[in-house]
């Protein structure tokens, strides 16, 4: 299809979609097959295995041979955020879109985004489920639009949006023409999150459950703690000190997202009895005493801290119920 009325794109804008690829031989199928099925078909679609040690990359071949949008390349594993970044390193599209080997989206998604785009600098986004019984939900309507730093930021944490996550986001070239992941091997893409609002001239939400995120147990994010998910504290740093030289006015908005990102570690830590987890846990409850100092009751949560690991056990026991997420999120703020 033709999309009209791109000031700036003198032809049919090409999407970049670019996809990082570990061990997803399971769900592979399911997603490549959303993006090759977009009512939108100016794509470029690049797919990085990250050293799969399953059946990925025949399955990534076999594709590539049957769709001339298709390249990809095989590296050795060394995290989403590396590959990304080669995935960055080769595109040559008008727009980014990321999608992780295990998600799937709906078949007009991209249709709906590149309609609200008109600079090389925009972002638009939709919202993300992690219940398939909520795909596909919304009225595809903008519910906000663009605004100063801040309040782009209290849109994307709100609820239903992807917040940190590089995915449900379209973004205009420029915004990567210099931008890359950090090379850490958890948490990049929220290294990185403030930065792209930050150098977006205009950003669009929008009321449309258009990316179903699936919980993938084998996911790095889902496994048994590790020292990669001490990659938090890199992370907080980075966010930090990019707040601190180019928005301290969103500093108290910025600790609340820093220590809701440091509490859902924690609670992801509370699911396995190990001294990894236990290290972690104390480690992120004393930085995160240190962050909510000036936020009020938020305060009461850190004078006990066997009472917190209890409470965020039982958090985790429903957080992918996506009802009591949200109502858990609007509860805590952002």
């Amino acid at each position: 299809m033709k999309v009209k009325n791109l000031d700036g794109f003198k032809k049919e804008p090409i999407i970049s979609v670019i996809v990082p690829v570990y061990n997803s031989e399971s769900y592979l199928k399911d997603c490549l097959d959303s993006i090759i099925e977009q009512t939108y078909e100016n794509l470029e679609i690049i797919l990085i295995d990250d050293g799969s040690i399953d059946d990925s990359l025949s399955i990534i071949q076999m594709y590539a041979k049957n769709d001339s949008r298709i390249m990809y390349d095989s590296i050795k594993n060394s995290g989403p955020g590396f590959a990304r970044n080669k995935g960055l390193d080769k595109f040559t599209g008008d727009f980014v879109f990321f999608v992780d080997a295990d998600d799937v989206l709906c078949k007009d998604l991209f249709e709906l985004l590149i309609k609200n785009v008109s600079s090389p600098s925009d972002v638009a986004m939709c919202k993300f489920s992690k219940d398939m019984k909520y795909f596909g939900n919304g009225d595809k309507q903008i519910v906000y639009q663009s605004g100063s730093f801040t309040d782009n930021v209290k849109q994307m944490y709100s609820p239903g949006f992807s917040s940190s996550g590089p995915y449900a986001k379209l973004y205009g070239r420029a915004i990567f023409s210099t931008l890359r992941f950090p090379n850490i091997a958890m948490y990049e893409d929220a290294a990185i999150s403030l930065q792209v609002l930050s150098l977006a001239k205009n950003v669009t939400f929008f009321d449309y459950i258009g990316y179903y995120y699936r919980f993938n147990p084998e996911s790095i994010t889902n496994t048994k703690v590790s020292e990669r998910n001490f990659c938090i504290f890199k992370k907080t740093e980075i966010v930090l000190d990019f707040i601190k030289k180019e928005h301290p006015e969103a500093t108290k908005l910025v600790h609340t997202i820093c220590l809701n990102d440091n509490e859902y570690v924690m609670m992801e830590s509370t699911r396995i009895k190990t001294d990894m987890s236990k290290k972690l846990f104390n480690a992120l409850f004393i930085q995160n005493k240190a962050l909510v100092k000036n936020l009020g009751l938020r305060k009461i949560l850190y004078l006990n801290k066997t009472a917190l690991y209890l409470l965020l056990k039982m958090m985790s026991k429903v957080y992918y119920n996506d009802y009591l997420r949200m109502t858990f999120k609007k509860i805590l703020g952002v």
